[in-house]
């Protein structure tokens, strides 16, 4: 494009296509008028020469010399007009008018050979005839290489020579030179045809060049336009990769001038990767690319480059080069939270995964694979009490001393919460691993200081090994997982190594969680339940309805082997509901006016339906609300929200009472009798077990029942076992008693009437509950409580 631009003239940027073509074709036909006018020179003037020589002494010297002197002085009119000339920078009109000129010398030159041939064929005989003969001919055939861009010059030249020739060889030879006519008039036609045809090409030639110019004009323009709109930058190297014709935008961009960059290889501006290699070789190789990302500067001034290029038909490559800094960043940002933990700066447990896959599906590397899940303990309570920043950096300073306690090629991950994996090689003992795990633990334990205050925080960690037989990754972390599941279930700040036992408990629960799905839909569970007998009466003051699983292949199942599962699957929810339903449905036919005891789990008291459940069940039997008890544990006071209380007190309303059972192992159980006014107090099987022989025991059990008639509560002593213990509780204030003394939990068939429920006593406990000696019994007792 560079050399087109040199060819057409300073003040004359735009002109008409069709001037255009014009001057183009001007120029052409010029130019090849004069290089063929300097290859004929010589002939020419060697023509002039011989026939002045052949003809000297036949000739009249003075034509001759009049006519030699007329061909110099045309030659030299034409050189001097040529020199004079600067087509470059002529205007059209300049060359059309310097065009005709040199047109009308040749007309003279043809007119004056047209002259000479048959004069000089008067004299011509022999050897002279020959000479004369070749030398016009020569001119004939000269219109094609000096007049083949020039058709009116090359006409009058073929013309006028054409018919001096043919007057020649009418002189020569008369008629008889008939053949040779025809022959110069198929050699004039011939001629002719061929100068026609070399006008039209260059014509074609002319006007195809100035359609190339103009789109290379038009394509420099918008160049030019993109480059200086665009935030995109235009370079070019040459066949050594090298920077030729750098652009101010391009040096800016850069940060370098423009002369320092020229000539410089385009790779020395970017720093070395792989991309800067496939680069250098792309250039090498001149081959094209696209989108190739390059890095040049550090620090502060790092950028990147996005290069695509093309070759060019000169031997240079051309393309485009793109500032893609602020995209670059974005996308290894991206990268960095698709990988990193975006709180701690560990790896998450995407990155996890895949190393452990990498390591895993090594051979060599398998074998050797640990993993430790840590998990805080009670680390909730810190963002509850504290704020969830604090948690936040507690969280981040963990992370950091665990980094600080493995090698570089271990992995310390944040799977989420504040939950932590370590991912090591080793082939260490277990002996080591529980140390490396204690020193885990040990610098978790080590006391964190933010803005003045000293925090402590403990942790469980679960120890995985890949051991031989097919172990994949989903595996090995189920294996870590259950170890740190039976670590927290040992207490705090503890550790487990997992072992087989583990998996077999773990597959155990699952198939408690796989058939207790299906239990209810199957009919597989049932009511038994439990007499309570008032120690005053010796009647019974009702009965509490405890849950059997008839399971097929396990038996009978009792709550405490699978009351744990419904509670984290939620499927208590609806079992409960079920027992609400049913023991009401079931004791609504007994006879008698006794009340009904049901059990309430903390996921029960949570449930928004739980009032509803509990009205429709008593409006559904005809039930007295009096009648109807519902115990729970302080564990269900012990939940944040008001979800639980206004679920109690919608029960209260109901006119059902509210028992708190277990009484007296909680961590604050006297503070819940503060909060919520209880109906009745179970004082809970751990103080009646062995409290005829425990002085400590027998004091809590009367502090217990006077606590309860000074707030005005019922007190039932849980799991009696022995007539001793019987009367002990009656001696200690207890109104009520429960437990296998009396009767064992059994089908509702057998309290159905009062003689099956007097069946279904045991008789020791029919013995000794005697009304007037259980009454004379506590009147000696209650005296001495008084004073």
């Amino acid at each position: 494009m560079a050399e087109l631009e040199t060819e057409r003239p300073a003040d004359m940027k735009e002109w008409s296509t069709a001037d255009a073509v014009d001057r183009l074709l001007l120029t052409r036909r010029l130019e090849d008028y004069s290089a063929g006018a300097r290859l004929a020179l010589l002939p020419s003037l060697g023509s002039l020469a011989a026939l002045i020589y052949t003809f000297r002494d036949q000739a009249s010297l003075d034509v001759l010399f009049a006519w030699a002197a007329i061909q110099l002085i045309v030659l030299a009119i034409y050189v001097v007009l040529a020199a004079r000339l600067d087509r470059k920078d002529a205007t059209l009109e300049q060359l059309r008018r310097h065009w005709r000129r040199c047109m009308g010398l040749e007309i003279v030159r043809s007119a004056n050979w047209a002259f000479i041939t048959p004069y000089l064929a008067i004299f011509a005989t022999g050897l002279d005839a020959v000479v004369l003969a070749a030398i016009a001919i020569a001119n004939l055939c000269g219109s094609l290489l000096v007049h083949r861009t020039a058709p009116l010059a090359a006409g009058v030249r073929i013309g006028a020579l054409a018919a001096s020739i043919a007057v020649a060889v009418w002189i020569q030879v008369g008629s008889s030179g008939w053949p040779a006519l025809v022959l110069l008039a198929l050699f004039v036609i011939a001629l002719g045809g061929s100068v026609r045809e070399q006008n039209r090409q260059i014509i074609s030639g002319a006007e195809a060049e100035s359609g190339r110019r103009e789109a290379a004009d038009t394509v420099r323009m918008l160049l030019n336009d993109y480059e200086e709109q665009s935030s995109d930058w235009l370079w070019t190297v040459g066949p050594c990769g090298n920077l030729r014709d750098v652009s101010d935008r391009f040096a800016t961009a850069a940060g370098k001038p423009v002369a320092e960059l020229e000539g410089l290889p385009l790779i020395n501006l970017f720093a070395p990767s792989k991309d800067r290699d496939r680069l250098a070789r792309r250039l090498m190789e001149r081959s094209p690319f696209r989108d190739l990302v390059l890095k040049l500067g550090a620090g502060d001034a790092l950028r990147y480059w996005e290069l695509s290029a093309r070759p060019r038909s000169d031997g240079r490559m051309s393309g485009v080069a793109r500032d893609v800094t602020g995209d670059r960043l974005i996308e290894e940002r991206v990268a960095f939270m698709a990988h990193y933990d975006n709180l701690t700066g560990l790896a998450n447990r995407y990155l996890f995964n895949e190393r452990l896959r990498t390591a895993l599906e090594d051979r060599a590397r398998a074998r050797d694979v640990v993993l430790f899940y840590l998990d805080l303990d009670d680390f909730k309570a810190v963002n509850d009490t504290r704020g969830h920043l604090v948690g936040d950096r507690l969280l981040r300073e963990i992370g950091t001393r665990l980094e600080q306690e493995v090698r570089g090629q271990d992995l310390v991950a944040r799977l989420g919460g504040d939950e932590f994996a370590v991912l090591l090689e080793t082939r260490a003992g277990a002996g080591m691993l529980i140390e490396r795990a204690h020193r885990f633990l040990a610098v978790i334990r080590e006391p964190f200081e933010l803005d003045g205050q000293v925090y402590r925080v403990s942790g469980s960690i679960g120890i995985a090994k890949r051991c031989e037989g097919e172990c994949d990754a989903e595996e090995l972390m189920r294996r870590a997982d259950l170890a740190l599941f039976a670590a927290k279930d040992k207490g705090r700040d503890t550790i487990a190594l997992y072992d087989e036992a583990m998996d077999l408990a773990s597959r155990e629960r699952r198939e408690i969680e796989s058939d207790l799905r299906e239990a209810l839909s199957r009919g597989q569970l049932r009511l038994h339940y439990q007499p309570v007998m008032d120690l005053d009466s010796g009647e019974v003051a009702g009965y509490e309805a405890l849950l059997r699983w008839y399971h097929p292949k396990r038996g009978v199942v009792t709550p405490a082997e699978f009351l744990d599962v419904a509670e984290e699957t939620g499927m208590i929810v609806p079992i409960g509901e079920w027992v609400i339903r049913q023991a009401l449905a079931e004791t609504g036919r007994w006879e008698g006016n006794f009340r009904i005891a049901i059990n309430l789990s903390p996921t029960q008291v949570r449930s928004p339906h739980l009032a509803d459940v509990v009205a429709q069940a008593i409006h559904a039997h005809g039930i007295s609300p009096k009648r109807v008890e519902f115990e729970i544990t302080e564990h269900v006071l012990m939940q944040k929200g008001s979800v639980c209380a206004s679920n109690l007190e919608k029960l209260r309303e109901l006119g059902a009472k509210i028992a708190l059972d277990d009484f007296g192992i909680g961590y604050s159980s006297l503070s819940y009798l503060r909060r919520f006014p209880f109906d009745r107090i179970k004082i809970d099987r751990d103080f009646v077990e062995g409290v005829e022989l425990s002085a400590d025991s027998q004091a809590i059990i009367s502090s217990i029942t006077r606590l309860a008639d000074a707030l005005g509560m019922a007190t039932t002593a849980e799991g009696i076992e022995t007539r001793a213990q019987l009367d002990l509780l009656r001696k200690l204030g207890c109104q009520e008693a429960q437990g296998y003394l009396i009767c064992e939990p059994v089908p509702g068939d057998n309290f159905a009437t009062s003689s099956a429920a007097k069946a279904a006593m045991n008789d020791e406990a029919s013995g000794i509950l005697d009304y007037r000696k259980a009454r004379e019994a506590v009147m000696k007792q209650r005296p001495r409580r008084a004073s």
